[in-house]
């Protein structure tokens, strides 16, 4: 499901010698591998001597980071562009993700201070900060110099493992880019189409990048791309790469992000048994029908999903399993949502990433017949959002009393909020002055406090 994410820095905007520095702020929507790329970007927009304030009026250079797995989020995305230009009068927009790369002409459409750039490019924007800050004295003034910047990029080839932040500045654990794209042919899904075949940063490289991150001080970092679950390097494939990474680290934890349910296999249970792995995994489900699966093209069956989570469940002890459901499929009968939300109920998860089938222009699936009313579709996500929501208060109510690792979040809110090996966030009941990135071990003790987006509250011990 898409998500948003504001990056809130220091809000300066002179200089020691109060001389007036550009001001730049950030809007991610969508998955963890744009939260990365975000990152970078931010990280070289500070290191490039812009001010990186927090997100609202006052910027001068906004950079919004796009999604396009549903049509909401394209929504989203000309929302918050929209809002920008009228707060802003005088501001450029850059944006960037998978909605420019699959609609550049109609993102340009939204202003004439908007400025797309491709995802085939986005790597480009770390050296943005580089070119304003030679020519920016020279110009006419930002959008100009933009425009030209942008007119470089024709026939330069981009490079899709650039994003190595050498500061994380809004995650207190690290993530690590190791993948790209998919080789998969899913009938409703956009993302492959826009962020082109799958690519995997080569092992020893990725195994390089992972001991620099332990060396840095990160206790986790955590291995993201499009599908991580068709990683290769060479004859390297996934549980190749966890076990090198392994074997040349001494103490950073390692977080799988999205995994296929087919490629949970003997392999790769053995690899993530490792204490080192988390226990949390993100299965991309979709639907419990296997009627509903087959129509999607999906490469495995209701059944595999169950024995996927029960063989993670049968290695790594209660970890904390989430799913990917999409409602309302062209098709999809009673029967079928209810084969969904039954495997949803049996297969021990413990939330429900669930949205409503959007159709997405190119894809197979938006030509398809037996459309689902966008009321029943509705009616269905309540449904499973409802049953996620008990799925999570079964789960959190397990841990109760119980020890685990964590990692403390940024100090700026209060409670203090730490993130469990098992992805819970515990509201902290006594403060806790350690470094955001500190790795602690909790007691989880009793329900969240109110007004809190914590699952429980806890001690450190």
């Amino acid at each position: 499901m898409p998500s948003a994410g504001k990056i809130a820095f220091r809000p300066s905007s002179r200089d020691n010698n109060g001389q007036r520095v550009l001001t730049s702020a950030f809007y991610t929507l969508g998955c963890k591998l744009n939260q990365l790329e975000t990152e970078s970007i931010a990280d070289g927009f500070r290191a490039g001597g812009f001010s990186v304030g927090a997100f609202g009026p006052g910027a001068d250079l906004y950079v919004v980071n796009s999604c396009t797995v549903t049509s909401k989020a394209e929504q989203k995305a000309r929302r918050v562009i929209r809002k920008i230009l009228v707060d802003n009068p005088r501001a450029a927009v850059i944006v960037t993700g998978c909605y420019t790369q699959v609609a550049e002409e109609a993102v340009a459409a939204l202003g004439d201070r908007v400025v797309p750039v491709r995802l085939d490019r986005k790597d480009a924007l770390l050296d943005l900060p580089l070119f304003i800050e030679e020519r920016l004295p020279q110009s006419a003034g930002l959008l100009p110099l933009l425009a030209e910047w942008k007119a470089g990029l024709s026939g330069v080839p981009g490079d899709r493992f650039r994003f190595t932040p050498a500061e994380f500045s809004f995650h207190s654990r690290a993530f690590l880019k190791i993948q790209d794209g998919c080789d998969g042919s899913c009938a409703y899904c956009l993302v492959r189409i826009a962020r082109g075949s799958s690519v995997s940063l080569e092992m020893p490289e990725v195994v390089k990048r992972v001991r620099e991150l332990e060396d840095s001080g990160y206790a986790e970092a955590v291995l993201t791309g499009v599908n991580v679950s068709r990683y290769k390097s060479g004859a390297a494939d996934f549980p190749a790469l966890i076990g090198e990474i392994l074997s040349a680290t001494d103490r950073i934890r390692l977080r799988v992000s999205s995994y296929e349910p087919e490629m949970v296999d003997d392999r790769f249970l053995a690899a993530v048994a490792d204490d080192r792995v988390c226990p949390h995994f993100h299965l991309s489900v979709q639907s419990g029908s296997d009627a509903v699966l087959s129509r999607m093209r999906r490469r495995y069956s209701s059944a595999r999903v169950r024995e996927a989570a029960s063989a993670l469940r049968s290695v790594k002890g209660d970890p904390f399993l989430a799913a990917d459901l999409i409602v309302g499929f062209p098709g999809e009968s009673e029967a079928d949502f209810a084969d969904t939300r039954s495997l949803a109920e049996e297969s021990g998860f413990a939330w429900l990433h669930v949205f409503p089938f959007s159709p997405r222009p190119g894809t197979q699936a938006a030509t398809m017949s037996g459309h689902v009313t966008e009321s029943v579709a509705g009616a269905r996500a309540a449904e499973l959002g409802s049953l996620s929501e008990r799925l999570k208060a079964a789960y959190v109510g397990r841990w109760m009393g119980r020890e685990v690792g964590a990692i403390l979040e940024r100090p700026d809110t209060s409670p203090r909020i730490a993130v469990t090996d098992n992805y819970l966030k515990i509201a902290l009941t006594e403060a806790d002055d350690g470094t955001s990135g500190t790795r602690i071990r909790v007691r989880i003790t009793s329900p969240a406090p109110a007004g809190t987006d914590a699952d429980a509250a806890g001690a450190a011990i």
